[in-house]
């Protein structure tokens, strides 16, 4: 899956876990991983920080995965293991971890 070209939708605090970035997240391994992205999605839910996004990402790409992954990581509905699965999964695509 690129997800370069996936049409991130609005979220809110009352998101459900979407099942076509589950399921590419349990494929890349990051479903009770223990990747740098993971690690990197702790630190970020826990203590905050900044993103250093990675250089020539496409702009309309890195707007909106990472107004999506911030309404996401905020949202109550999805499990925290989903929740930490698929930010990770699109922390790989938008960070220098």
């Amino acid at each position: 899956m690129d997800l370069t070209k996936y049409n991130f939708q609005r979220v809110g605090f009352s998101t459900k876990t979407d099942p076509v970035l589950l399921e590419e997240a349990k494929n890349r391994g990051f479903y009770a991983g223990n990747k740098k992205e993971n690690k990197l999605f702790n630190e970020l839910f826990f203590n905050g920080g900044m993103l250093n996004f990675k250089k020539d990402l496409d702009p309309k790409f890195q707007k909106g995965a990472t107004i999506y992954l911030k309404s996401f990581m905020q949202s109550f509905s999805p499990k925290h293991e989903e929740k930490e699965a698929i930010s990770a999964l699109i922390l790989s695509e938008l960070v220098v971890a």
